[in-house]
């Protein structure tokens, strides 16, 4: 649940913090929009080659469907790919599954009218196409190498598709849900798929929830930005406050917005009996650290146990965010709350800035103190104690507070 920023290491009793401000919008997020980016310019220069090779092939025949084959070939996510004449109709499609509709036209649609006229590129909002579901148009002028307008590429694709590929080795293990909305309300991409498709302006579901409507207007109207509102938890038969977080990717002037979300848990220290001045995080969490019975259970990987420490100790400490273990391999196992929590990350890939730091740290197996960025937005004060089973290191457990 944390990713780092640069961070400078004062040993003995380590000493870590930020060289420069950080961005409290989840690094995550960042690492998301960078991705769709990536994925867009992908399409872009894969679109422009195809639109060579057309110009040059003209729109009928073997080349063209090597072509269209190649530029389908490029992207799993492509439905289908199409060379479309002047009039708007399309001439040659690929893959073979769906040359059926050759013949047809499409020049109804606004992104075929848009390219017709304006020899422009062009990505469509989702629309209901005639291969019979809801769909984006990626439309690609073509012209004869004599420089005449002779029709255009298409690259069909569902967006959902595209964040269901990209997104899951980028969200493994880390405490934020990402979905995503045309700037007219359309859910294009929710980890509830039953949510895709949807309005969030007009669904009835979505009525009741006021402070989603206000911020769903606010993420329509600005390319970034942040907030809260409540709604239903996905997989958990309750409503919850929920911290958002939003930015943007275009192509062709077509934006999507992309909101990186986190659930907000119950705050910590519910049972203990000390207030939040004589009470010590510190100090608690090196005593946890040499409790015989968490000890043993970290000793046996016994996550049960183990979260039932961690729960407890939790509930027990005032004013942190969650508590979390390292192991002696440099893998964050878990943590609670679970929402709040790192789940099976290994600090080897080195996928953030600072998670090096924490390695050298997790060697030292000396006592730290970090001030982070959180994976879901803000900044942590982390504590890390070293746990020894007699001569066994088990790693480091860690706190954080916002």
């Amino acid at each position: 649940m944390q990713k780092l920023i640069s961070v400078m290491l004062f040993l003995c009793f380590v000493s870590v913090s930020p060289t420069a401000a950080a961005s409290d919008d989840p690094p995550v997020l960042t690492e998301v929009q960078q991705k769709i980016r990536a994925e867009f310019s992908r399409i872009d220069a894969a679109m422009q080659d195809a639109a060579g090779k057309l110009g040059a092939s003209g729109l009928t025949g073997d080349a063209a469907r090597a072509s269209l084959a190649e530029l389908c070939g490029k992207f799993a996510f492509a439905i289908d790919c199409t060379a479309v004449d002047t009039k708007g109709k399309m001439v040659t499609i690929e893959p073979s599954s769906y040359s059926q509709f050759e013949g047809t036209d499409i020049s109804a649609q606004k992104q075929v009218k848009s390219v017709i006229k304006k020899h422009k590129p062009v990505m469509s909002s989702v629309f209901k196409a005639i291969e019979g579901f809801p769909a984006v148009d990626v439309e690609y002028p073509i012209f004869s190498p004599q420089g005449k307008y002779i029709g255009s590429v298409s690259l069909f694709f569902k967006p959902e598709t595209l964040f269901a590929q990209l997104l899951p080795p980028l969200l493994k293990g880390f405490p934020v849900d990402i979905w995503a909305m045309e700037k007219g309300g359309r859910i294009i991409y929710d980890v509830d798929v039953s949510e895709i498709g949807q309005n969030l302006f007009t669904a009835p579901a979505y009525q009741p929830f006021t402070e989603l409507l206000k911020i769903g207007r606010r993420i329509a109207a600005k390319p970034e930005g942040r907030g809260s509102y409540q709604y239903k938890i996905h997989g958990e038969n309750i409503v919850g406050e929920k911290n958002a977080y939003w930015k943007s990717v275009a192509l062709y002037g077509t934006e999507w917005r992309i909101v990186g979300v986190h659930v907000r848990k119950e705050a910590s220290g519910k049972k203990s009996n000390q207030d939040s001045v004589s009470a010590n995080p510190e100090e608690m969490l090196a005593a946890l650290a040499t409790d015989g019975k968490l000890i043993r259970a970290l000793s046996h990987e016994d996550k049960k146990k183990t979260m039932k420490h961690f729960k407890a100790f939790y509930h027990a400490t005032p004013g942190i965010y969650a508590i979390e273990w390292i192991d002696k391999n440099g893998v964050n196992r878990f943590g609670y709350p679970t929402g709040s929590s790192l789940v099976d990350y290994d600090y080897h890939q080195l996928r953030e800035t600072g998670d090096q730091e924490i390695l050298d740290l997790l060697t030292s197996r000396k006592k730290g103190k970090m001030e982070l960025p959180l994976t879901e937005g803000g900044i942590g004060v982390f504590n890390f104690v070293p746990v020894l089973d007699g001569e066994n290191y088990l790693g480091l457990i860690y706190i954080i507070r916002e």
